[in-house]
């Protein structure tokens, strides 16, 4: 009787601590009490899933700008495009309409052509190669970036590798696979041409959009990380996915240059530290939540294929950068080649470890 005591006494306590755990922090940016003169922040982006990379990291970013400035700056997330598609909440942070967004690199290229430089297919080829060239390359980038758009970039978010997904009886395993596919693409002119350089159809198609392109055969395809094709359902349209490394899915955290110098120098430092903070901490988050939407992936009848020698791929990719350093700026093969020395870098020292 007694065991049968103790153990539902711990079951008992397993069940309330579970609760207790279940409930929300009491003491967060979202429902700490407003002050007199706090100065309130505008945060947005486009996804609507509650938890992404987008998200965490924009969560994380504002939780410790609230820490940091001791609640003297509240944020307020609104996601889901509530404030328009990424390039329109763009132009309202160079207005300084919203203060913060997180709009793809791809995207925000076309008011900051500097940004293309990470869009070259192949500029990087790890995530750990990403990571390391966006950390050498940002502090040359961000005055650019404000003279072009009027954006402050103050840290990264990484959603991972864009990998091919679309409806077909075939996996596609070498570029010649992509000549019978219509494939959905950005409207970013670099992304463009590397699909044509592999002899694809690319379709330039609005994100929201794409389930019902999909849906009545207007593409059988695209590419984006996993995370997004199974989060907005694409599995429902189609049935397999590619695994490959030509480009990572990078969104700087964008911060409003006129707002910003607004700011006192203390308040400045805060939303540069958490940043940082809210980099690193996503770059920790966001494989381990990537490699749980493969599973799902899986789960929902995905056939996934890995390219295991992507030489043809890189070749063809590559041979279009010289047409396209114009779009990164004046400078734009200048800067490539620096983008790439920053990589050699760090393979050498990965070597040496």
């Amino acid at each position: 009787m007694r065991k049968i005591l103790a153990v539902a006494a711990l079951a008992a306590l397993a069940t309330a601590s579970t609760g207790a755990l279940a409930e929300p922090n009491p003491y967060d940016f979202q429902n700490l009490p407003k002050q007199p003169g706090q100065i309130q922040m505008v945060v947005a982006h486009t996804v609507n899933m509650e938890w992404s990379s987008h998200t965490a990291v924009l969560k994380r970013f504002t939780e410790l700008v609230s820490i940091y400035t001791n609640n003297q700056i509240r944020g307020q997330i609104f996601p889901g495009a509530q404030l328009g598609g990424e390039l329109e909440m763009s132009q309202q942070v160079r207005q300084g309409k919203i203060h913060v967004a997180l709009p793809a690199t791809n995207n925000l290229s076309a008011m900051a052509p500097s940004l293309n430089v990470f869009v070259l297919p192949y500029i990087a080829t790890s995530t750990e190669e990403v990571n390391y060239l966006q950390d050498k390359l940002t502090p040359i980038l961000v005055p650019r970036v404000i003279k072009e758009a009027n954006v402050r970039i103050v840290g990264w978010e990484n959603s991972g590798w864009r990998a091919f997904f679309y409806k077909s009886d075939n996996p596609i395993e070498k570029p010649s696979d992509l000549s019978k596919l219509k494939m959905r693409v950005p409207p970013n002119p670099i992304m463009i041409a590397s699909y044509k350089a592999w002899g694809g159809q690319p379709t330039p198609l609005g994100w929201t959009e794409l389930y019902n392109a999909l849906q009545q055969g207007v593409v059988q395809g695209g590419d984006n990380p996993v995370t997004d094709v199974i989060g907005m359902k694409f599995h429902e349209v189609i049935n397999r996915m590619t695994r490959f490394h030509y480009t990572i899915l990078t969104h700087p955290i964008i911060v409003s240059e006129t707002w910003f110098r607004g700011l006192s120098k203390p308040h400045q430092e805060a939303i540069l530290r958490a940043g940082r903070e809210a980099t690193d901490y996503i770059r920790w988050w966001q494989p381990q939540d990537e490699a749980a939407w493969w599973k799902k992936a899986e789960a929902a009848g995905v056939k996934v294929t890995d390219i295991k020698d992507e030489t043809e791929w890189v070749t063809k990719a590559r041979a279009i950068w010289p047409e396209y350093y114009k779009t990164i700026g004046p400078d734009g093969e200048a800067l490539a080649k620096q983008a790439l020395g920053i990589v050699s870098d760090y393979q050498k020292m990965s070597v040496k470890k």
